[in-house]
């Protein structure tokens, strides 16, 4: 339901939007440099805060009086694996399946500088993959690219782009190719420890990390190229006061760079740009969507650059005190987001199917003008304290009692360019400045509460139990990434079922240029989330034990996009809303406004079953089951109907299945080391001693679908109608079951 928090060493590490600190391909690499991983999923003690998803715990290795070291190559092929339902042989290709290759390789190494004072341990992973695809996309027919196929005559405007539609090569008007898509990682980390006295030790540790992806979008001519390049520093002091008494104390600094640069942008000549007069990077050609038909075009989010600072001061106590395990700390974040993003400045033209497209009639069409360079400069500070006690009230009883006040400076536009509008109802005008929306986080207290009860007091029955009221504090990129094109210094321009084209540039009306508004709501909430659970765990014989336990949460205030600026319907006497195309918004002096708030809420009930078995006579395994629902008003802050209000007047319409939900999920893996084959020791015993075998199960439902319309048929006009499409309703007599169960009509 939210990101997750990567706590490394205890500095926080979290990405550009608010999750763990993924390359640009999305992976993590630094295995070798790991010596402790733990991911806690509920119950958290008071001394996790920022976000209300997964924690995700890592130590790293340290050196030691003696030296170690290590090297690995990993090499993946697809010279066994299965092919999906897409990988057929076609007039393309005559393989079975795309070819595959993935190579990871790396080493450490670990050891004295100064026995019993100084240590050091560097480690590198590197990643070289060629991950082979076959793309399938619903392309133009060849008869449908001259006059009198589809339509009489096409649109002169149209016909130059009709030579870069692919023809079908597959049947069903279906186009295919071959692409192995290049990722490029490396990650490093040096780190040294020292010990200074009896009671001081400190380390000192910094992390490098980079990567590139060349990712395929539709059409093997339009590409987007990928980069991160990310840096760690953290310097880190532990002091022993006295055996029960230890103070913990650590400084650290982050950069985490992300650029995407589009591939295909001159592929057509500037008479064929949508929109011109755009600095050379940024201009080209913009995207075309068509109604049942892949779309055409380059990425109409790039090119972007995000840049992430973070400067980190934390400090913790422990104090032991009979009874009590007590821990009192804090966790200051400064932040400092520089943003770049040219998102829609080449403008996105909708054609409700082929024949609009052919004939130049669009559905809509938008684009973000820049008046001045698109980059925002971003800061503010997390300030997080904590009490926590761990009492433990009787041999078998302990609880687990906390407080966190977690809160954040207000979050400010360094360069005095924040644009929000104030009074979503009534403003006529932006209010430019440093201030872009109120701060919601000042009433951010956390209590936390868990307990662990021995039932019988001999370690076989354990009952354990939590609740926690948790905050979203770093999770805010995304929305301001989108809200940074808006009047008066970006003219976002929507213009909804235009006249067909005659000529480009594209024009905009005066009743639609910089009209359209983008950003955060001013009086926006805070998220937060209740989760509770409570566990029962029972050792069985055989080294086995079983767990079984209930997990759930309640998401209140989460982060959604919709209108906030929708058109007021007619009511008919059924009481149906009714759109006639023409109606009026709500606030008059704007169009449409692509609204960033928390109004979504989430519900989610789960119930999970374990089965442990220890290693034992060679054979270890592991079993976990979990059956579970998440309804939801749809939330997230990316872009698309999946995630957007049908209805921003009425959000009840939108509460369901989440889209994410998997109603069933299985997962077993299981370890079998092989008896010994000769007597140990000898070349003999080194090669046929030691082997195993070991294997992973994974099984999940399905996750819902979402049919929608092609177009805007209600009239609504939401987000003008372009972007969010309406779902069809059920026809009479039609109950769900007729869709979801049995076979469909018509198939036989």
């Amino acid at each position: 339901l939210t990101s997750n928090n990567y706590l490394l060493d205890g500095a926080p590490m979290i990405g550009m939007y608010g999750g763990s600190p993924a390359s640009a391909s999305g992976n993590t690499l630094g295995v070798e440099g790991i010596r402790e991983y733990r991911v806690v999923t509920n119950s958290f003690p008071a001394e996790y805060g920022l976000t209300m998803g997964s924690q995700m715990v890592i130590v790293t290795k340290s050196g030691t009086n003696t030296f170690h070291g290590s090297l690995f190559e990993y090499l993946r092929n697809s010279a066994l694996d299965a092919r999906n339902f897409f990988n057929y042989k076609t007039a393309t290709s005559q393989r079975r399946l795309p070819a595959f290759t993935r190579n990871n390789f790396g080493g450490s190494l670990g050891g004295p500088v100064r026995r019993d004072k100084t240590f050091f341990h560097v480690a590198y992973e590197g990643l070289r993959e060629r991950l082979g695809l076959s793309p399938v996309l619903n392309a133009i027919p060849a008869t449908a690219k001259v006059d009198g196929g589809v339509v009489p005559q096409i649109n002169p405007v149209i016909k130059p782009f009709l030579a870069h539609f692919a023809d079908p090569n597959l049947p069903n008007n279906q186009y295919t190719f071959p692409y192995s898509q290049p990722t490029t990682e490396n990650w490093g980390q040096v780190r040294g420890d020292q010990t200074i006295s009896d009671k001081d030790t400190a380390f000192l540790r910094y992390t490098i990390y980079a990567s590139n992806q060349l990712f395929v979008l539709n059409y093997p001519q339009f590409l987007r190229d990928r980069t991160s390049r990310d840096n760690f520093g953290t310097l880190s002091e532990s002091h022993v006061f006295s055996p029960a008494l230890l103070n913990s104390l650590r400084v650290s600094f982050s950069r985490m760079t992300l650029k995407n640069d589009p591939v295909g942008l001159k592929l057509l000549g500037p008479e064929s740009w949508f929109v011109r007069g755009l600095p050379d990077f940024a201009g080209g050609l913009g995207a075309i969507l068509i109604g049942g038909l892949t779309g055409w075009g380059p990425e109409v989010a790039s090119p972007t650059s995000y840049k992430k600072d973070t400067f980190t001061w934390s400090d913790d106590l422990f104090y032991t005190r009979g009874q009590h395990a007590l821990k009192f700390g804090t966790l200051i974040n400064r932040y400092r987001y520089w943003l770049m993003n040219y998102n829609q400045t080449r403008s996105q033209v909708n054609f409700a199917n082929l024949s609009g497209f052919l004939l130049g009639q669009s559905s809509g069409y938008l684009a973000a003008i820049p008046v001045i360079p698109p980059d925002r400069t971003y800061q503010h500070t997390t300030l997080g304290f904590y009490f926590q006690d761990d009492f433990r009230v009787w041999p078998n009883l302990t609880l687990n009692l906390g407080l966190r006040y977690e809160f954040s400076t207000e979050f400010q536009d360094t360069q005095g360019r924040a644009t929000p509008l104030v009074d979503v109802r009534n403003d006529a005008k932006i209010t430019v400045g440093r201030t872009v929306f109120e701060n919601p986080t000042l009433r951010n207290f956390s209590p936390r509460f868990g307990f662990a009860w021995d039932v019988r007091g001999d370690g076989r029955t354990a009952v354990r139990g939590g609740f926690g009221l948790l905050y979203d504090l770093g999770n805010l990129a995304g929305n301001m990434l989108r809200g940074i094109c808006s009047v008066p210094l970006c003219k976002l321009s929507a213009v909804p079922t235009p006249p067909p084209l005659t000529t480009l540039p594209l024009v905009f009306p005066p009743e639609f240029e910089g009209k359209s508004l983008k950003g955060m709501d001013y009086h926006v909430q805070q998220p937060h989330m209740l989760q509770y659970n409570l566990t029962v765990e029972r050792q069985l014989p055989g080294q086995m034990a079983v767990t079984l336990a209930y997990a759930g949460s309640r998401g209140l205030n989460l982060y959604m996009r919709t209108d906030g600026n929708p058109t007021v319907p007619q009511v008919l006497s059924d009481g149906r809303k009714f759109w006639t195309g023409t109606d009026p918004r709500l606030n008059p002096n704007w169009n449409d406004f692509e609204f960033y708030t928390a109004g979504a809420n989430s519900w989610y009930n789960s119930l999970q079953i374990g089965l442990l078995k220890r290693l034992s006579k060679g054979l270890q395994f592991q079993s976990a089951y979990t059956w579970s629902k998440t309804i939801d008003v749809p939330q997230g802050q990316g872009v698309g109907g999946e995630g957007t209000l049908m209805d921003p007047s009425n959000w009840k319409v939108d509460r369901g299945v989440a889209a994410f939900n998997a109603a069933h999920n299985w997962r077993f893996n299981t370890i079998y080391r092989l008896p010994e084959l000769v007597r140990a020791g000898g070349v003999l015993g080194t090669l046929l001693n030691g082997w195993g075998m070991s294997g992973i199960l994974s099984l999940q439902t399905g996750y819902p679908i979402n049919p929608r319309v092609v177009a805007n048929r209600s009239r609504s006009r939401v987000l003008t109608g372009t972007d969010v499409r309406d779902r069809p309703d059920l026809a009479p007599g039609i109950q769900v079951a007729d869709i979801t169960q049995g076979v469909s009509r018509g198939c036989g």
